[in-house]
């Protein structure tokens, strides 16, 4: 007699474990976040961290001390890694005294290595095997980690294979795709303010997705540039970017979205001929920080420039005006005064990307160092 096959599993089962692993990583992390609470660091400081290249080509992460809001000149910066492996990209806990970064190695192989910026600690936090691991995002309370996770093997390397999205619970290490659909992709999640939300790239779309992670509900809204969303800190809003025409001119925008209503609003005008891109809301939800590049007029550059405006698109002001560079990304500091960017030089002969820091009290703009890239605070 021959043994009895064993029981088939069926696409509903499948969606109802997805959904149970997420949900018990998200109870396991409540034990965590009480023992974390009185964790933050007392000293006061803050750290810029960045990327540079050391004498071999492979990026590494320095970290600038900053203490009370001082960018002194003689601050020298801290060495973070040395790694044989070339650090692909990281962020820093919310609390700032720790940073996950993915490390890139052979094949487009990526672990994820944690740093502990207390003691300067270097530790494996998750073992990527026969797989690329990269695209860290830090929940709020400090307990998850959503990240972007791809199949390495002998057809592709990590960097060309689908992405998708999964989550790791950073205290006990265990971890789970965020969809129960393991065809549906996603990459460079970001989290909502209250850890309910996630805005990803879907490249199968080509859109921006917003998925919830109580109900499993989501939507899809665009984005031009195919950057993720910013998530406001004081509402449940998004920002992305849009294309908009204006006679026969097509531009990139950006939009506000509210995830609840769907309702979006153009912050760039609709009249203006700009390319705005990238906003990031300061921790009080009062200003955003964004590139703009002029299309017409006095203003007109071919890179962009860092200005601020209002949550609601008004109060629009320039805060640097140099052609001859082009300027990245901004990131606020904890208090609100400082925006980092990094500075492009658009023509050579030497091409060496730079860290500068506007005083949003002052307006004053000040070079900070060089080479340095991809800056972000530790608060």
């Amino acid at each position: 007699m021959s043994a009895p096959s064993p029981p088939r599993i069926s696409r509903f089962d499948l969606s109802v474990l997805s959904t149970l692993s997420v949900c018990a990583l998200l109870l396991l992390g409540l034990f965590w976040q009480a023992q974390r609470a009185a964790s933050t660091r007392a000293d006061g400081a803050s750290y810029l961290i960045y990327k540079t290249v050391d004498a071999v080509g492979r990026a590494q992460l320095q970290a600038l001390p900053v203490a009370n809001g001082d960018f002194s000149a003689d601050i020298q910066p801290l060495t973070l890694t040395s790694t044989e492996n070339s650090v692909w990209d990281f962020t820093p806990s919310p609390d700032g005294t720790q940073i996950v970064y993915a490390a890139l190695g052979t094949l487009g192989i990526s672990d994820l290595r944690l740093i502990d910026l207390a003691t300067r600690q270097d530790t494996l936090l998750l073992a990527c095997e026969n797989g690329s691991c990269s695209g860290p995002s830090w929940s709020l309370d400090g307990q998850y980690l959503a990240y972007t996770r791809r199949s390495v093997n002998a057809f592709a390397s990590g960097l060309l294979s689908p992405p998708r999205i999964w989550i790791l619970d950073v205290a006990t290490g265990q971890t789970a795709p965020i969809f129960s659909d393991s065809q549906r992709l996603g990459l460079e999640a970001r989290w909502s303010a209250d850890g309910q939300w996630l805005c990803y790239i879907a490249p199968d779309e080509q859109k921006l997705g917003v998925f919830n992670l109580i109900d499993g509900q989501t939507a899809l809204y665009p984005t031009a540039t195919g950057e993720s969303c910013a998530w406001d800190t004081s509402q449940l809003r998004l920002y992305t970017t849009e294309f908009w025409q204006s006679g026969d001119e097509w531009m990139t925008h950006l939009i506000a979205i509210d995830v609840e209503s769907g309702e979006q609003v153009n912050l760039s005008g609709a009249g203006n001929l700009v390319e705005d891109k990238s906003a990031v809301p300061s921790a009080d939800g009062a200003w955003l920080a964004f590139q703009r590049k002029e299309l017409e007029g006095p203003g007109a550059t071919r890179g962009s420039q860092i200005w601020r405006m209002r949550p609601d698109g008004t109060q629009a002001t320039a805060l640097t005006a140099d052609a001859a560079h082009d300027h990245g990304p901004p990131v606020w500091s904890a208090d609100g005064r400082f925006l980092i960017t990094r500075r492009f030089p658009l023509r050579g002969p030497e091409v060496v990307p730079s860290l500068w820091l506007i005083d949003l009290k002052t307006g004053a703009l000040r070079h900070l160092l060089e080479p340095g890239d991809f800056p972000a605070f530790a608060p």
